[in-house]
């Protein structure tokens, strides 16, 4: 998150002007805008204080604030695919409640929608390990056209030997026969090759190569197997059970990252509202500085002021309006800021429409406070959920080197469907098991087995470590409430103090009892202090998001906590 920080290098009589004012409203944001509190590096915020009353930090004590938007005003209008749709230089702006921006950037943010990816990926990879625990159901079939080499050679050589025969029965016939006796001896010709084809298909037979040179079978087969290895070190079920907390451990995350958006939007909105009212602020130092202006001009017209007074007064206009630049500067940076974070597009612009004012109380005492931290963090629940997973990994890895089993059992037919004389199919079926037992594998179980002790130490020695810092987090954050509950109540006496001084010095001064620079002191004291009270009241905001971060309490417990 970028932090502006503007500083001005005045001189005596800038100094005089303007005082701490400027200094203050320029500074740049305070601790609790710079960084949301990521629960990943558990840095430390600050919390709010223990039972600081509503009716004490009401917002009527900022006479800048804005108004309460109107119920039209609080609905969600803004969206991604109606804001594409403007124009740049059409772009409209929206008001929005906190409750607004943290609901719409819930929908909108990409890590979450990852988040909730990745978890669904983790129920896949459960349901991939619940299988192992089931019989699984093998089906075959087969239908194979076969014709092999040597039998179409075998049935060419036959053939080439038929065609030799009655070749050579034809030239005989030739050399014994006339011509014109040929007519009269065909029909013992044809008679003497009948009788060559027969004797061939003798020679054939007897050999037992009849059925070689056939055309090509076509045998069908099918198979049906049920094969089961049962669980007997419960190797498998502990790999489910591993990813049953794998799958508990995505949704802790998700839960962890809403929570950390949630926080990123409350951070960024009240930065927002602080440049909002560092701006109103501004501007209305502003004018009563071109007011006094007026004023010490009139007196030197009517001869009764000094160059000096005119020239300080203009002086701490000019320095007004530097200070109302970069606070502008600084409005319209929150702004896009708040955008980005809510995954809008760029043609769109939001405000802040909820007032600054005390977004509640903490009424749970620091012990009780501790003992909800050290309960509910996400990252407690996470480091114990992957100790049972490497508990479930142990177990795995010590069934390494034990017996397996597997039952199997299959049914099976055959057919060759071109054969002659088909006798129909033919089944068959076979039921056994098989027994595994790697006596020796080199010291590789061993070896798994430690490795996972040693896991377990480390994740208990992270485990006690994460702890700690949380017990510490939130002491220091807690220890620091009291502080931020009476810089509000100091600001805003100090505030209708500085009206009321402002007020009289106005009055001196139209009487001639009163300086011109005394009313200029007077101006930016009023100046400062609401200021001050303003960035009170948004640092004790921000410490209210933090700690109700920090402890993450159930819904249930919020309003019980928080009122």
């Amino acid at each position: 998150m970028t932090v502006f920080r503007c500083h001005f290098t005045m001189n005596s009589s800038c100094q005089l002007a303007t005082g701490v004012a400027l200094v203050t409203v320029l500074s740049g944001l305070p601790s609790y805008a710079q960084s949301p509190l990521p629960l990943s590096q558990l840095t430390s915020e600050r919390l709010t204080p223990e039972r600081l009353t509503s009716e004490q930090l009401t917002s009527d004590v900022l006479p800048l604030s804005p108004e309460a938007p109107s119920p039209e005003e609080r609905d969600l209008p803004i969206s991604p695919e109606a804001a594409e749709h403007e124009a740049v230089e059409d772009r409209s702006t929206q008001s929005l409640t906190l409750d607004q921006a943290v609901e719409l950037a819930e929908q909108n943010s990409r890590l979450l929608q990852i988040a909730r990816l990745q978890v669904e990926v983790l129920k896949t990879i459960q349901q991939e390990a619940e299988s192992t625990l089931l019989p699984r159901v093998v089906l075959g079939a087969n239908l194979t056209y076969e014709r092999q080499a040597v039998g179409e050679f075998l049935e060419r050589q036959l053939g080439n030997a038929l065609g030799d025969l009655r070749n050579t029965i034809d030239q005989r016939v030739e050399d014994l026969v006339p011509p014109q006796f040929r007519p009269l001896a065909e029909r013992e010709i044809n008679l003497l090759n009948s009788f060559a084809d027969r004797a061939l298909a003798d020679i054939i037979n007897r050999a037992g190569l009849s059925s070689i040179g056939r055309s090509a079978n076509l045998p069908f087969s099918a198979t049906a197997a049920v094969v089961y290895d049962p669980d007997i070190w419960g190797a498998r079920a502990a790999v489910v059970q591993a990813a049953e907390l794998e799958v508990q451990t995505g949704k802790l995350e998700l839960e962890r990252q809403r929570e950390d958006l949630r926080l990123l939007i409350a951070t960024e909105y009240y930065n927002l509202q602080e440049a909002d009212a560092l701006v109103r602020i501004t501007e209305a130092a502003l004018d009563n500085a071109l007011s006094v202006l007026a004023d010490a001009q009139a007196l030197q017209s009517a001869g009764v002021g000094t160059q000096l007074d005119v020239r300080r007064t203009q002086v701490l206009v000019a320095n007004i309006r530097q200070g109302l630049e970069v606070a502008l500067t600084l409005q319209t940076n929150s702004r896009r800021r708040l955008v980005q974070r809510l995954g809008l597009p760029i043609t769109a612009d939001v405000t802040a429409a909820d007032p600054v004012a005390v977004a509640g109380t903490w009424d749970l005492s620091l012990d009780e406070s501790i003992e909800a931290a050290l309960q509910n963090r996400r990252e407690l629940d996470e480091l114990q959920l992957q100790q049972a997973v490497n508990r479930r990994q142990e177990h795995l890895a010590r069934a390494g080197n034990r017996p397996q089993l597997s039952l199997f059992a299959s049914y099976s037919v055959l057919n060759v469907l071109n054969a002659p004389f088909n006798p129909g199919f033919a089944d068959g079926y076979a039921v056994g098991g098989t027994l595994l037992w790697e006596l020796y594998d080199g010291g590789a179980t061993r070896s798994r087995v430690a490795r996972t002790q040693l896991n377990q130490e480390i994740l208990a020695n992270r485990l006690a470590d994460v702890e700690s810092e949380i017990w510490l987090q939130v002491e220091e954050i807690y220890n620091d409430l009291q502080a931020t509950a009476t810089n509000i109540e100091t600001a805003a006496v100090t505030v209708s103090e500085a009206e009321e001084v402002l007020r009289q010095s106005r009055l001196g001064f139209n009487a001639g009892v009163v300086t011109q620079l005394e009313v200029t002191t007077a101006q930016t004291n009023l100046t400062d202090a609401e200021t001050r009270l303003v960035r009170s009241i948004l640092d004790y905001n921000r410490a209210l998001a933090a700690l109700q971060r920090s402890v993450n309490l159930p819904g249930e417990q919020v309003g019980r906590a928080v009122r």
